[in-house]
């Protein structure tokens, strides 16, 4: 990666929910995994999940909306959900 590149954490708040609602029924590999966790009692809903984005600070800035974004394709942005 070129450029300057940060790690931010972000967990699901009441505040930025819809947001992560969104996350997750746009990752389909996620809903399954959330699904699953949720189906064996290992998940309790959303205020459990966190995920940390690591890219360009512009892309970064963009919280959870920035997950599936065009701009996760160009260098310095991608992301990770813990």
């Amino acid at each position: 990666m070129d450029g300057e590149v940060i790690s931010k954490v972000i967990r699901c708040t009441e505040a930025n929910a819809a947001e992560f609602v969104a996350l997750v029924n746009g990752w389909p590999e996620l809903k399954a995994l959330v699904r699953s966790l949720r189906d064996e009692g290992l998940f309790l809903g959303l205020r459990g999940l966190q995920v940390t984005l690591t890219g360009a600070p512009e892309w970064v800035a963009q919280g959870p909306a920035a997950v599936g974004s065009d701009d996760a394709d160009r260098p310095g942005g991608d992301e990770h959900a813990h």
